[in-house]
């Protein structure tokens, strides 16, 4: 049978493989997902997104996604972290979790906010949007086997029905932490290594009583997360949306032979009540799965995949880097995997670049993760989670630089200055996201997504879709009035000339951003 072919095949059609198949499509990439999974997630997973995120969801009309679906934690006046022996009980600490107000969305900052989305949610929207705009998303099929040549790569997929091929210019290995397409590369990961092992449930109860009017978000008071001691030290409820449904991790211990699979509804229910330290709790457990599957079982890990690339397959989210849920990092992380990949894939897939602009992507997102998951363990030790050390030389940065202040490096970013930098900092240097401006009810990040874009400080006729920036604006992004700055589709700065600008400039800056010559400039 001759197999179905498209321009990029997405392995997994998870939160991160949703999102790659989301942009691709926007971009008009020809895209299929397979995802052995019946269905998208029923359990939330993660819980919300930054805005970092939220702003490139924005580009692809996602924006009202988020405040549609739980709003913006900014909203709310008091938002806490509880510690406690049991719900019901002694209460050892309560901390403000509230993100610093520029990591909660400030007008100044971004247009987006703090995402109170959670995962299960997420995925359908993408699912929805993907789906759109034209992306061929099929649940119930895995990845199997890759054979890749000098055209594409000829990918096996296992059905119900037997096993059919796909044929693609490009595989993106969206697959997660156990990933298949990243064990079919034989690629490795490095870091502290698997951390937990965690059983996952979702219930519906009404914890009024044990809660004692310190979660009730009508009134300002939310409850982000409970950290308990009992049934066990690392034992953790959050609420998921309404009064009563809510969802409930506890370690288990395989090196004493526990298994997953020993979570019937008695032991969960055993649980439950006993963390909330209510013997007698109405429970109902909630199935996660389409199948009816009520427990997942999952690693909390800090690793990191040795290359993001092996040819014509690459990988993203957790296939490429797992952390700890500190900082709530994962989630964004892959999202902004995705969108880094797919706007390269696009450029090279139109022959606007040349193929190694996609050893970029690599280049790129792999320090980030690294960075990231340090951030991840530096929190997790700070808020008296399990000590584990974070690779050498990694030094807690304030919130907001992790969020927005990442640096990617490039022919034209310099390599001098802190790893990332906070949001007042942000001021068009190469290699940093683009200063946002308040431009009537959006903003200057409003102007970027599918092409370069040129921004000047006079009228300048260059060719390429440009603006000219008014009043303070040059200022803001680094250039005088005679400068020019130059942004990629993902809001980041890939050349900056500060002051007399020329038209002629951009021949050989275009030719090396899009990797086709060397730089001559």
């Amino acid at each position: 049978m001759k197999p179905t072919t498209v321009d990029v095949l997405v392995a997994g059609g998870g939160l991160t493989g949703l999102a790659a198949a989301t942009f691709l499509s926007w971009l008009g990439v020809r895209t299929a997902v397979v995802e052995r999974h019946s269905g998208t997630l029923i359990h939330p997973r993660a819980r919300s997104i930054n805005p970092r995120t939220a702003e490139l969801l924005r580009q692809v009309g996602l924006a009202s996604a988020v405040t549609d679906s739980g709003g913006y934690v900014s909203e709310l006046p008091s938002v806490y972290l509880l510690r406690a022996v049991t719900l019901a009980g002694e209460e050892l600490s309560r901390t403000e979790q509230r993100p610093p107000a520029d990591a909660g969305g400030g007008a100044e900052v971004s247009p987006s906010g703090w995402g109170m989305i959670d995962q299960d949610r997420l995925e359908r929207v993408l699912r929805e949007r993907a789906e759109e705009l034209g992306a061929d998303v099929r649940f119930g099929q895995r990845l199997v086997a890759l054979d890749q040549d000098g055209t594409g790569v000829t990918a096996t997929v296992s059905t119900v029905d037997g096993e059919r091929r796909i044929r693609a210019a490009y595989v993106i290995g969206a697959d997660g932490n156990g990933s298949t397409v990243r064990s079919l590369l034989g690629i490795g990961r490095h870091g502290p290594g698997r951390l937990s092992h965690v059983a996952s449930m979702v219930f519906d109860a009404d914890l009024s009583g044990p809660m004692r009017g310190r979660h009730d978000p009508a009134n300002g008071r939310f409850v982000a997360s409970c950290h308990l001691t009992t049934p066990a030290e690392g034992t953790v409820l959050f609420p998921h949306g309404g009064d009563r449904r809510w969802v409930f991790n506890t370690p288990y211990f395989p090196e004493r032979g526990e298994r997953v699979e020993d979570f019937d509804d008695e032991r969960c229910v055993a649980a439950i009540r006993a963390a909330t330290g209510v013997p007698d709790l109405p429970v109902a457990l909630v199935p996660q799965l389409e199948n009816g599957v009520r427990v997942l079982g999952y690693e909390v890990g800090a690793l990191v995949a040795d290359t993001y690339r092996a040819g014509r397959v690459f990988l993203v989210g957790d296939a490429a880097h797992v952390m700890p849920p500190t900082g709530a990092f994962g989630a964004g992380t892959g999202i902004q995997d995705a969108h880094n990949l797919a706007w390269k894939l696009a450029h090279v897939l139109s022959g606007r670049a040349g193929e190694a602009l996609l050893d970029t992507y690599d280049a790129e997102r792999r320090p980030v993760a690294e960075f990231t998951l340090g951030q991840a363990l530096l929190l997790m030790n700070a808020r008296g989670g399990a000590k584990v050390a974070a690779p050498a030389g990694h030094s807690l940065v304030p919130y907001d630089a992790a969020v927005f202040g990442y640096r990617y490096p490039g022919p034209f970013a310099s390599g001098d200055g802190p790893v990332a930098l906070e949001p007042a900092e942000l001021t068009g240097q190469p290699g940093t996201r683009a200063p946002h401006l308040p431009l009537g009810s959006g903003s200057t990040l409003d102007r970027y997504g599918r092409e370069y874009v040129l921004l000047t400080g006079t009228e300048v006729a260059t060719g390429l879709k440009s603006y000219v920036l008014e009043d303070t604006q040059p200022a803001r992004h680094g250039i005088t009035a005679t400068g020019a700055l130059l942004v990629r589709p993902d809001g980041f700065v890939a050349w900056r000339k500060e002051t007399g600008f020329a038209p002629e400039d951009l021949a050989d800056v275009l030719a090396a951003l899009d990797c086709r010559e060397p730089v001559t400039v």
